[in-house]
């Protein structure tokens, strides 16, 4: 069968974690193409149990150069997990298909990998995973607050400078509220705008 590319670059993946999970170590470029000869094309198995066409029925031997050199390329540059994996295997967990991927301007900066112990319930490994996606998800409101003016650190620290002065014993309300405009402020849970407007309105006891 000669096509144009009979496969996916998923296909490549695959292969390539195949051969790497099967050659611990370098490999020749050679043996990346021999390994890869009579494994299956993941695209081309079907739903009917056809484990669809190996790499050397779907090309040509002159056409198999380019996909074993895009395999051999990914499994040269694969990431060590070695690590991980010797932790997870040790702890009986088993590693999921699923990530989640956290990126920024079309980069992924962050990919979250799941390993699961076997007895948990699907169910359950499926609302973790959701769970995930939902608090790593974009929130739209950040798009429209890029725009915001960002308090900068000194004028935090002034505006607590500032508070801490007016305050001798904190003795009455007005100035319990002040301590709490200080802690608000140093844990970035409220701005130094809306801590003014609140400031203005506090009267002190002893002034």
């Amino acid at each position: 069968m000669t096509t144009n590319r009979p496969y996916t670059d998923d296909d490549l993946r695959t292969e390539a974690a195949r051969q790497l999970s099967a050659h611990r170590g370098h490999q020749h470029p050679n043996a990346t193409l021999a390994a890869m000869l009579d494994a299956h094309i993941e695209s081309t198995r079907t739903d009917t149990g056809d484990d669809g066409l190996t790499w050397d029925e779907a090309l040509e031997c002159r056409d198999l150069n380019t996909p074993a050199t895009a395999i051999h390329t990914l499994i040269e540059g694969a990431a060590d997990i070695s690590e991980w994996a010797i932790n997870l295997g040790a702890d009986g967990l088993i590693p999921d298909a699923e990530h989640v991927d956290i990126t920024h301007a079309d980069v992924t900066g962050v990919r979250i990998h799941f390993a699961f112990h076997p007895g948990m319930p699907e169910e359950l490994r499926a609302s973790v995973i959701a769970a995930v996606h939902e608090d790593t998800a974009p929130d739209e409101a950040d798009d429209e607050e890029e725009d915001e003016p960002v308090d900068s650190d000194s004028d935090v620290f002034d505006l607590i400078s500032d508070i801490a002065s007016r305050l001798r014993d904190a003795t009455d309300s007005g100035e319990y509220h002040a301590v709490g405009l200080i802690y608000d402020l140093a844990m970035s849970r409220t701005t130094v705008a809306e801590a003014r407007a609140e400031l203005a309105d506090i009267e002190f006891g002893h002034a």
